[in-house]
C-alpha cells in the first residue's frame, strides 16, 4: 500500500501517488508474517497464537501471557503484557510512541528473516492508523470540541433516531451485524458528519421493505457498504490478511478519503448542522478536520460496530440482563462500558521504544516492539469481583479500553454513544434470540469481529 503525508491536503482530492509495491511483494511480505505466526505459535508462543485470529480461547491465551510475568518478550521478539498494572504504565509511558525511533514505520522492503520486525504489518498511513501520538493529541483539540467525552453526547438524539430508523426496517429475522448494526453505524455517523446532508435527509429515498440497511438513503448506502471493506484495517496494523483484503483495503481507504475531502471542502462552503461544520467553525485547518473525519470513519466506526455487536451478543447470552436492558433501557450505557472492559474492540495496543528503558524488571531495547493486551489486562484489574465474567452490575468499574493517546481513544467518545444507541435500539425486543452461534471475522486478532448472527426477534 502507498505511503501518502500524514494528513489529508483540503485543495484537492487526496490521491496516493502511485505505489512501488507490486502485488507480488506485498503477497510475499504478508505470508512471511504469517508464517512466522503459525510456526511460532504451533510451537506454543501465546501470543503468536494470539496473532494467527483463528479460534483460539483468547482469554486463556491472556491468562497464559499473564502467568509469564508483568512483562516477557514472545518468540516473535515482540515484548507482551497482560497485567493490568504494567498495561496501565505502558499505556501512559512518554518513552513509547507508535513509530520507531527516526519516523521508519513499514517494513515491505527489508528482508523480514535478518530483521524479524513484526510491527507494522501493513502500511496504514493513508488510513491514518499510525500517526505518532503528538499527532493524535493535535488531532484531538479539534476533535475534542465537538466529538470529545464532554461533547460527543450532544448527538445522542440524532444517533438515536439514526439507529431506531434503522431497527425500524427489520423484520421478524434478520442478521445483527449486516442488517441492524453496520447500517446503524452508517447512518449515525453519516448523519453526525453530515455526509447524508441535514437532519432526516438520509431517510428520503430508503425502501423500508428492504430491511434494515433498505431505509438508507444513497449516501448512507455507500458509507454502509465502505465500512466493512473499513473494517479489517485496525487488524491488518498487526495480523497479515489474505492480498486480495489488503487490496481491497488500499482501494477503500483511498475512497474515504475522497468522501472526506469533498465533505470538508462542501461543508467550508457551506456549513450546517453537522459535526464537520461544527469543527471547521473552531477556526482550525481543513487538513485536520478532514484527518479527524476519516479517523471516526475508519476507526470509530469499526469500534463502534465491534462494540455494539459484542455487547448484543454478550446479553443474549444472558438472557436476565438482557431482560433487564430491556426493561430500563438507560442500562445500555452500562452494558456498552462493561462490554469496553469485557470484551474490548481494540485488544492489542501496539507501541515502539523510542529508547532505552528498565520496566517491570525488564530492559528493553530502543526501537522494540511492545504490545498490550488489553482484554487480558482489563480482567487483572482490582476491584472486580468475577472479572471473567460479563455482569451489568461492573458497569463503571475501571478499564484500560480505548485508552493511551492513539486513535481509538480520539474517536472513542462518539462511538460509545453511537453503540449505546444501537444496544438501546435492539432492547425494543424483549424476546429477541440468537439463531445459531456468532461468526467471527478470521485473522481478527485486534478486533475479533462478528460477521455474522442470525437473529429472530
Amino acid at each position: 500500500m502507498p505511503t501518502t503525508p500524514q494528513t489529508l491536503p483540503p485543495a484537492e482530492p487526496p490521491t496516493a501517488p502511485p505505489s512501488t509495491v507490486t502485488p507480488s511483494e506485498l503477497g510475499r511480505h504478508l505470508l512471511t508474517i504469517r508464517g512466522f505466526h503459525f510456526v511460532l505459535g504451533a510451537l506454543g508462543d501465546p501470543y503468536a497464537r494470539l496473532l494467527r485470529g483463528e479460534g483460539d480461547d483468547t482469554a486463556a491465551l491472556g491468562d497464559e501471557i499473564r502467568r509469564a510475568g508483568p512483562l516477557n518478550r514472545s518468540h516473535l521478539g515482540t515484548w507482551v503484557t497482560a497485567s493490568a498494572e504494567a498495561a496501565a504504565a505502558l499505556l501512559r509511558d512518554p518513552r513509547l510512541d507508535t513509530r520507531h525511533p527516526g519516523g521508519d514505520r513499514g517494513h515491505l522492503g527489508e528482508n523480514l528473516w535478518e530483521t524479524w520486525r513484526t510491527c507494522h504489518v501493513t502500511p496504514m498511513d493513508d488510513a491514518l492508523l499510525t500517526l505518532p501520538l503528538a499527532d493524535y493529541r493535535r488531532l484531538d483539540r479539534v476533535n475534542r470540541p465537538v466529538l470529545g467525552p464532554v461533547t460527543a453526547g450532544a448527538w445522542r438524539a440524532d444517533v438515536r433516531r439514526a439507529a431506531g430508523r434503522v431497527a425500524d426496517g427489520l423484520g421478524e429475522t434478520f442478521d445483527l451485524t449486516a442488517d441492524l448494526v453496520r447500517p446503524a453505524v452508517a447512518a449515525s455517523l453519516s448523519r453526525v458528519l453530515g455526509l447524508s446532508g441535514p437532519a432526516g435527509s438520509g431517510s428520503s429515498e430508503g425502501d423500508p421493505r428492504e430491511g434494515g440497511a433498505g431505509v438508507l438513503g444513497p449516501a448512507e448506502r455507500e458509507v454502509a457498504e465502505l465500512l466493512p471493506r473499513l473494517g479489517v484495517a485496525l487488524d491488518a496494523v498487526l495480523c497479515p490478511p489474505r492480498l486480495p483484503v489488503a487490496r481491497d483495503l488500499e482501494e477503500a481507504v483511498t475512497r474515504a478519503r475522497a468522501l472526506v475531502h469533498d465533505l470538508v471542502t462542501a461543508s467550508a462552503a457551506e456549513p450546517g448542522d453537522d459535526a464537520v461544520s461544527a469543527m471547521l467553525a473552531t477556526g482550525l485547518g481543513e487538513a485536520d478536520v478532514a484527518a479527524a473525519c476519516l479517523l471516526h470513519l475508519v476507526a470509530g466506526a469499526e469500534i463502534a460496530t465491534a462494540t455494539a455487536a459484542d455487547a448484543i451478543v454478550a446479553l443474549l447470552d444472558h438472557p436476565g440482563q438482557w431482560a433487564a436492558v430491556c426493561r430500563s433501557p438507560e442500562l445500555a450505557a452500562g452494558a456498552v462500558e462493561e462490554t469496553l472492559r469485557w470484551s474490548p474492540p481494540v485488544r492489542l495496543v501496539s507501541r515502539i521504544a523510542q529508547e532505552p528503558l528498565s520496566a517491570h524488571g525488564q530492559e528493553i531495547d530502543a526501537d522494540a516492539h511492545v504490545v498490550i493486551v488489553v482484554d487480558a489486562a482489563n480482567r487483572d484489574l482490582a476491584g472486580v469481583a468475577d472479572p471473567d465474567r460479563f455482569d451489568l452490575a461492573h458497569a463503571g468499574a475501571p478499564n484500560l479500553s480505548l485508552t493511551g493517546g492513539g486513535p481509538e481513544e480520539l474517536v472513542g467518545p462518539l462511538a460509545r454513544v453511537v453503540a449505546t444507541e444501537i444496544v438501546r435500539a435492539a432492547a425494543r425486543w424483549p424476546g429477541l434470540r440468537a439463531d445459531g452461534a456468532a461468526v467471527r471475522r478470521m485473522r481478527s486478532p485486534v478486533v475479533r469481529a462478528v460477521v455474522r448472527l442470525p437473529l429472530c426477534r
